[in-house]
């Protein structure tokens, strides 16, 4: 004897279920991401300070540059409030994605401090163009850093530190 198939209880039952869980699901993402975003963006706020100040040693405050950032190739442009100097971030692509590199220029324009997020990049390969070994090499520069060594098996990382760097010191010329 066959069964009947009984139209709700086979189609439109498991729809109408799967839609509830997931007007429910996006809900509660939506009311999640309300209460979090003003606590992510304020994080991160404090660390990009943070840095700032890290690789401007002495800075007392900092007030942001209005400038067209897309046409200088940076991310960011910030000017010590006494007259210290200036900190300027720019992104480039590394191995791994975005390199974002933060450097510290003095009044003069050369490198007094240098931060790379390299979170993205190869552990233990990439990733080494973050550290102080490789940055420090940039530290004093105020021309183009084309002339630094890229490390050993990580040169698309060392090129987007070094462009970054380039394009921070070009930047600081538009801007100072």
């Amino acid at each position: 004897m066959s069964k009947k198939s009984n139209v709700w209880q086979d189609l439109l039952k498991p729809v109408v279920v799967l839609l509830c869980i997931s007007l429910a699901a996006a809900v509660l993402l939506g009311f999640v991401n309300s209460k979090t975003e003003p606590v992510i963006a304020e994080n991160a706020r404090i660390k990009a300070e943070a840095t700032r100040a890290a690789v401007l040693p002495g800075a007392k405050g900092f007030e942001e540059i209005k400038c067209d950032t897309a046409a200088l190739d940076i991310d960011s442009a910030y000017k010590e409030t006494s007259g210290l100097g200036y900190v300027i971030t720019s992104s480039h692509k590394g191995y791994g994605g975005d390199v974002t590199v933060t450097v510290g220029l003095n009044a003069e324009g050369k490198i007094v401090g240098i931060s790379a997020d390299v979170s993205t990049e190869t552990q233990g390969v990439g990733s080494k163009t973050g550290e102080a070994k490789f940055l420090d090499k940039f530290l004093g520069l105020s021309g183009n850093a084309d002339g630094i060594d890229s490390l050993t098996g990580a040169s698309y990382s060392s090129a987007a530190v070094k462009n970054s760097v380039n394009a921070a010191l070009a930047a600081f010329e538009k801007v100072k």
